[in-house]
């Protein structure tokens, strides 16, 4: 069991996400920088795919009700355990009654908390993630709230002294153009691409909002479309000219123009980026999508194999 004592601005549960369900208007949801989930369950013995804690801002305190693993992946928000200092991407045990705060980060927005066993929730179409628009998942389908207790499952996982590091995240956010004309000009798309953008504070789960870092960098324009469907990752351009990058809890459909789709491999970096961060964008064909896509994917199955290399000559 584990109680929260302080659950700072935004402590929810999620997994890899709802799949699915997106013709019938569900949101996709889970761990927005699903790298660091994976990577966190994977350090406690856990299904990559199990339930932990998305603490976004950090600012959060958890007492453990009795003895567990667990792991931190993601932003290191100066987390420690009874005043001993907690590295993200390490495997800790904790002991009955011991306090785990969090502080927060400059760098990163969300760190995510993963206990041996995983969390014991019922899955609602079929997904653990917490979905506070529509208000179901989770733990009765909203941020978890100060005395609040979640059950964790019994483990046979043995502690190791092992860490792991996420893959490799740096540089431009890949995209693939969207084909579609919309009727935007060939040069305000090429605008977007060439442009340094600043994330803005009223970003959330949703979606990031986008501000141009220069002034003369202008993408208004009076389109509309008809609702067509969008996914994490869509990028949409409102007639203010500054663009949304569509997030896990996105809608299913919308009416902006679109400029593109992020790529697979660099969506987990959205989850991070927070208001004030620059960050650019750089078209990408199929082919090196599919590239990308793969040496991510390459990266991560190396972790896997090492560290079950590691499990069976303990």
């Amino acid at each position: 069991m584990l109680t929260v004592i302080k659950p700072g601005p935004q402590l929810t549960i999620q997994d890899l996400g709802r799949f699915g369900q997106r013709h019938l208007g569900v949101s996709r949801c889970g761990a927005l920088d699903s790298d660091a989930l994976r990577v966190a369950n994977l350090l406690v013995g856990n299904d990559e795919n199990a339930a932990a804690l998305e603490i976004t801002l950090g600012m959060a305190k958890v007492r453990f009700e009795r003895p567990a693993c667990f792991a931190l992946s993601g932003a290191d928000m100066s987390a420690n355990l009874d005043g001993r200092r907690i590295e993200p991407g390490w495997c800790y045990q904790a002991k009955a009654g011991q306090t785990l705060t969090f502080a927060s980060s400059s760098l990163n927005l969300r760190c995510y908390m993963a206990v041996s066993g995983g969390f014991a929730l019922d899955p609602a179409l079929g997904s653990c993630s917490t979905d506070c628009m529509a208000g179901f998942g989770g733990l009765d389908g909203q941020a978890l709230q100060e005395g609040q207790q979640i059950a964790f499952a019994t483990s046979d996982f043995q502690w190791l002294n092992w860490g792991a590091k996420l893959p490799k995240r740096q540089g431009a956010i890949h995209y693939i153009a969207e084909p579609r004309e919309f009727g935007l000009a060939p040069q305000l798309k090429l605008a977007f691409s060439e442009a340094e953008w600043q994330v803005s504070a009223q970003s959330n789960r949703m979606g990031l909002r986008l501000q141009a870092e220069q002034n003369s960098t202008d993408l208004s324009h009076s389109l509309s479309i008809k609702s067509t469907a969008v996914a994490p990752g869509s990028i949409q351009l409102p007639p203010s000219g500054e663009p949304i990058v569509l997030l896990n809890d996105c809608q299913t459909t919308g009416g902006y123009p679109l400029l593109g789709q992020v790529i697979a491999a660099d969506l987990p970096r959205l989850g991070q980026l927070r208001g004030g961060h620059s960050v650019s964008f750089t078209p990408v064909t199929l082919a090196q999508a599919r590239h990308l896509n793969q040496q991510h994917s390459n990266e991560l199955n190396r972790l896997r194999l090492a560290m079950r290399y590691r499990r069976a000559h303990k």
